[in-house]
């Protein structure tokens, strides 16, 4: 019976390991059978085109987007002749949508989109739009525009800047200069044009003489924004440094003392460890009619017997930037 029952499972053993064999042969047959290959079928083209916006010098349109897993993006195609008959790409985005900036005010523009996928399948165009963009407003002014005197020994100037404007078609920004204030543009005061954001007026470069400025924003169709507001400042005269003196002594503590800027309405003071670099502290000091202005150095204790440096900016102008900037003095802590 054990001799019986032991040739039984020898048997169907061996059927087993017959069974389990011929499963991975059929498994790896199956597998090399539906193996698709390249991906030759390209993506569904995209729908429903359409223009959403087209004016001063931008043509703005989108599409219902694809929903195939290896979608890479769209390919953007343009063509400006009549017959639209040349289309020829200009971007390759990911986005459903898509802005054609700087355009031509007078040209119809034609447009279509196809879909490529991961394995560069690119589909054909369904639809086909068309569109201007005429030139109807005015740019909107600059924002945050400011003018401040300089002084650094160097160089004397007013530096003006201001941020950009978020036109399409901006072509760039008129300047307007005068020695006494003014509510419009007049094109006797634009003094400059320029695609910047900031300008440097080293014109007139005499102490205290106040001029005025105001920025318009100019597209390419020559449609000019409102002024900014009015803004003004002279360059300052530079603060003479009393004490501590060139390599003098000082405690840990220092009282700061220069001479009087009669133009300044307020002082920005610092302390650094080098002449141009490591700046430990700054401090603000109001402006009086006294000759001899101090402020009492206001950071942590400086170290016995090592060297500092500390200068001195007049500030004129309510952003608190300096104008007038002093040469740096170099003190040693006392021990």
């Amino acid at each position: 019976m054990i001799v019986m029952l032991g040739s039984f499972m020898k048997a169907h053993r061996s059927i087993l390991l017959t069974v389990f064999f011929m499963t991975v042969v059929i498994g790896c047959e199956r597998e090399r059978i539906v193996d698709p290959g390249p991906d030759t079928t390209p993506p569904l083209p995209p729908a429903d085109l359409l223009v959403e916006s087209a004016r001063d010098g931008y043509i703005l349109m989108s599409w219902i987007p694809g929903k195939e897993l290896d979608l890479l993006g769209y390919i953007v195609y343009r063509d400006e002749g009549s017959e639209r008959n040349s289309f020829v790409p200009v971007d390759t985005v990911t986005t459903y949508y898509f802005i054609d900036e700087q355009r031509s005010y007078d040209t119809l523009y034609h447009y279509c989109v196809t879909a490529i996928d991961e394995s560069g399948n690119e589909s054909g165009a369904l639809d086909t739009v068309s569109a201007q963009s005429p030139n109807k407003y005015a740019p909107e002014y600059p924002l945050q525009f400011s003018v401040n005197g300089l002084n650094d020994g160097n160089v004397l100037l007013r530096r003006l800047s201001w941020t950009a404007s978020e036109e399409y078609d901006l072509a760039g920004y008129h300047v307007y200069r005068s020695s006494e204030e003014f509510v419009e543009a007049d094109s006797s005061l634009r003094i400059v044009t320029t695609d910047a954001t900031w300008f440097d007026d080293m014109e007139y470069p005499e102490l205290g003489r106040r001029f005025h400025y105001a920025v318009s924003a100019v597209d390419r169709g020559g449609r000019e924004s409102p002024l900014t507001r009015i803004e003004s400042d002279y360059i300052a005269g530079r603060p003479l440094l009393v004490t501590p003196q060139q390599d003098g002594r000082a405690p840990s503590y220092p009282l700061l003392k220069w001479l009087n800027v009669p133009e300044a309405s307020e002082y920005l003071v610092s302390v650094s460890l080098s002449e141009f670099t490591g700046e430990l502290w700054t401090g603000y000091a109001p402006a009086s009619a006294s000759d001899t202005i101090s402020i009492r150095y206001g950071g942590g204790a400086l170290f016995p017997g090592n060297t500092y440096y500390w200068r001195v900016s007049s500030v004129t102008a309510a952003n608190g930037r300096p104008n007038g900037i002093s040469a740096a003095r170099r003190f040693v802590v006392e021990n």
